[in-house]
């Protein structure tokens, strides 16, 4: 199957043009004439990565994060770049357009969390008047209602639910919650939106220390997963969705991907 085809999909899932604004994302390395039968999805397109993807015959990675975040004045020898390209490995990156598409990454960070009900925090740049059908609400973050729980179960549910051992945590774990809000990756640019929405309980990658101080002055309780552990559990949904809509490339996760924190 061409690439061109194969980018059709991607792109209907999670719209480019609903990626925020200082973002780099789509096809960013690759010829879209070339065929792909096999693809790799992953979070950080490392030379780990794209060892596993040159192993296992893959012509397409699909790295959430930008491999190109800013601009490049040398493509040179053994940058991950230049090897995909003399390879013939193809890369698109998503990154905020998933975040912000429904059943992307923070609809299964919100799922986590157990919220139903859920609204962005932000609505997308893309959205409201003019926007295409059916995308007039989407947006970035999820916010919704809780069945009332106690917050300190919320640290096990959350960590059973995307497969880590620890979570970071801050503000008070005494009381019970009925409002949540997510943010997958960094959640600093929506704390304020969390708190305005009165969300009682915060998941997200990392937030900075005085952030998390600002949390907890607000009653907050934040859960910290590490940034891209956060990110994580959405690449299953999209592999298993891009396994049933293009079935004539094979679709796996990478093994080589993870967070470069542990703790230990």
């Amino acid at each position: 199957m061409k690439l061109t085809t194969v980018l059709e999909t991607l792109e209907r899932i999670a719209p480019l043009r609903h990626a925020e604004r200082w973002d780099n994302v789509g096809l960013l390395v690759g010829d879209r004439g070339r065929g792909v039968s096999r693809a790799l999805l992953c979070i950080d397109a490392t030379e780990a990565v794209l060892d596993e993807a040159l192993a296992g015959g893959c012509e397409l990675l699909v790295a959430y994060h930008p491999v190109i975040f800013e601009g490049l004045k040398r493509v040179t020898a053994p940058s991950v770049v230049h090897r995909a390209i003399a390879a013939g490995v193809a890369i698109w990156c998503p990154h905020t357009a998933l975040d912000v598409a429904p059943g992307g990454t923070n609809d299964v960070l919100a799922a986590a969390l157990g919220l139903t009900g859920t609204r962005p925090l932000r609505p997308s740049a893309a959205a409201g008047p003019g926007a295409a059908p059916g995308e007039e609400a989407w947006g970035i973050g999820r916010v919704g209602a809780l069945a009332p729980v106690a917050r300190g179960e919320l640290v096990a549910r959350v960590k059973a639910a995307l497969g880590v051992s620890s979570l970071l945590v801050a503000g008070p774990l005494e009381g019970t919650a009925t409002v949540g809000a997510v943010c997958a990756g960094a959640g600093r640019d929506l704390l304020s939106d969390a708190i305005r929405a009165r969300a009682e309980v915060y998941l997200t990658g990392e937030l900075p220390h005085h952030d998390a101080l600002r949390a907890a002055r607000e009653g907050v309780t934040v859960l910290c997963a590490l940034h891209s552990n956060s990110e994580r559990r959405a690449l299953g949904a999209l592999r298993d969705r891009l396994g049933t809509e293009v079935p004539e490339v094979a679709w796996a996760l990478s093994e080589a991907d993870r967070d470069p924190f542990t703790v230990r």
